[in-house]
């Protein structure tokens, strides 16, 4: 199993959710960690319970990653402080329903920034570093809807469309180092995510813990990426990449 403990681990989006569950999931192995969210009482009130209960250093840090630049500021901070990063979980994200038409201009670039832009300028300030050192952890979330295009929800299925494939490719870069890289590619999931997105998710959503844990067994196997989701799903989202477009576009609606 990989040893996260006396790592520094970067966790954004962990006010809630997914991101809390991740800080208390290393915590419990012995991960120091950065927790980066809009929500500081929150990450505040998180901080204390995994100090008390663990006795590991946790650093808070309220930040809007809807802001452009977001990313590159947080990791010119970083580096200005001689902080360390050995693990970063690009945890952060949002979607938006409705069609393309009818989307509001500075929420499409709300969620690029978020789910694009910051995942990107995070990766590419952090990776140098771990490389140069040897050894390190990337974890970015997509989602099921990587692997199709869905009518109204056009923005969020191509942001983790291009997280799926940056992952991808980043662990083909990495995999002759000991820098460990995946994507987690869940389905419906029991966070804040389906009230922000205003839709009802298709299902009963997963438990946090569920693709928490099949990241970290994706981490441990070198995996590229890891979906989440039952046996009919997942064998879904891998087929519906070989039917024609008219057709999956149709399925998807």
């Amino acid at each position: 199993m990989y040893e996260f403990k006396g790592m520094t681990a970067l966790i954004t989006g962990a006010s809630s959710g997914m991101g809390a569950e991740y800080a208390r999931e290393l915590a419990t192995q012995g991960s120091n960690l950065i927790l980066v969210a809009r929500r500081l009482d929150r990450l505040q009130d998180l901080a204390t319970e995994l100090n008390s209960r663990f006795g590991v250093s946790v650093t808070c840090l309220d930040r809007d990653l809807s802001v452009t630049g977001a990313g590159r500021s947080l990791v010119a901070e970083l580096h200005s402080q001689g902080t360390v990063v050995d693990v970063l979980i690009n945890n952060a994200g949002f979607g938006t329903s409705g069609s393309v038409a009818e989307q509001d201009p500075d929420a499409v670039v709300n969620e690029l920034n978020v789910n694009v832009v910051t995942v990107t300028e995070l990766t590419t300030g952090l990776l140098p570093g771990m490389l140069k050192r040897d050894r390190g952890v990337i974890i970015n979330m997509a989602s099921l809807a990587a692997f199709q295009a869905r009518a109204n929800h056009a923005l969020y299925s191509a942001t983790k469309a291009y997280v799926l494939s940056f992952t991808e490719a980043l662990w083909a870069e990495t995999i002759s180092t000991n820098v460990r890289v995946t994507a987690v590619c869940p389905g419906p999931i029991a966070t804040e995510f389906f009230s922000v997105a205003g839709t009802t998710p298709p299902g009963k959503p997963m438990d946090v813990a569920v693709p928490i844990k099949a990241a970290l067994a994706a981490i441990d196997a070198r995996k590229p990426f890891v979906i989440v989701a039952k046996p009919g799903m997942r064998i879904a989202s891998k087929l519906i990449r070989m039917l024609p477009a008219r057709i999956a576009l149709r399925m998807g609606k």
